[in-house]
C-alpha cells in the first residue's frame, strides 16, 4: 500500500533520519519525499511511503514517536518523482485543442487531488468537465481567484463532506477548481506550482495550434 504522509519536523540534521528509520522498522520504505514548506524552525513534507500491510494508525503513532507531528495521511497512487507535470504538458502539446479537458483529467495526479473540474464561477454551476468525484453541482462557498492568482479555501460538499479547495482563474470566463475529500489543504508551494504549470499549458496550446 502506498501512503501519502504529509509531516512537520524539526529543521535539523537527523530529523527525516529519525523518520525514516520509524518508518523501516515496520517493514516500509520511503518511496519518494517532497519539501513543502520551512517556517518557525520546522520543515513540511510530503513523504509517499510503500507500507506493507498497510496499518495507517501504526505508522502515525511511529512517526509521532521519532518527532514527526503527522499533518495528513492518505491512501496514493501517485509518486511524485514521476513528473506528471510533465506528462500533462506533452499531453497538451499532442492535443493542443483539448487543452481543458487534458489538464481536467490529468490535474489530480499532479497535485494529490481527488477531482478537478473546470466551471463558470456561479453557486451551484454545472461543470464543463470534470472528474468522477467531483461535486456536481459545485457547493456553494468555492473560494474565487485573486485575479490570475490561486485561491485556496474549504467548501462543504453533499453529506457534510468538507473539500480543501483551491480554484485559478481560466480565461475570462472559467474556473479550473482543484479539491481533496478532507484535506490536507493546499500548501502555497502547490498554488505556485498550479499557476505555472497551466500557464504553461494555455500557452503551449496556443502555440502549437498556431
Amino acid at each position: 500500500m502506498l501512503l501519502r504522509a504529509r509531516v512537520s519536523v524539526l529543521d535539523r540534521p537527523g530529523s527525516l533520519l529519525g523518520v525514516a528509520k520509524a518508518i523501516a522498522g515496520l517493514g516500509g520504505n520511503v518511496v519518494d519525499i517532497e519539501v513543502l514548506a520551512t517556517a518557525d524552525g520546522h520543515v513540511v513534507d510530503d513523504l509517499v511511503v510503500d507500507l506493507p500491510g498497510g496499518q495507517p494508525d501504526l505508522l502515525t503513532k511511529e512517526l509521532g514517536n521519532a518527532g514527526a507531528e503527522v499533518l495528513h495521511l492518505r491512501k496514493t497512487v501517485q509518486v511524485t518523482g514521476q513528473r506528471a507535470d510533465l506528462d500533462l504538458l506533452a499531453r497538451v502539446a499532442a492535443e493542443p485543442a483539448n487543452v481543458m479537458s487534458t489538464v481536467v483529467s490529468l490535474a489530480p495526479s499532479v497535485w494529490s487531488a481527488d477531482w478537478a473540474a473546470v466551471a463558470t464561477p456561479a453557486e451551484g454551476a454545472m461543470p464543463l468537465y470534470a472528474t468522477p468525484g467531483a461535486p456536481a453541482p459545485l457547493p456553494a462557498g468555492m473560494p474565487e481567484p485573486l485575479g490570475p492568482l490561486p485561491r485556496r479555501g474549504t467548501a462543504q460538499g453533499g453529506n457534510g463532506t468538507v473539500h480543501e479547495v483551491v480554484s485559478l482563474q481560466w480565461g475570462s470566463h472559467h474556473h479550473l477548481y482543484l479539491g481533496r475529500v478532507d484535506g490536507p489543504m493546499f500548501l502555497q508551494v502547490e498554488l505556485v506550482h498550479l499557476r505555472r504549470v497551466i500557464e504553461l499549458a494555455i500557452a503551449l496550446a496556443k502555440d502549437v495550434s498556431g
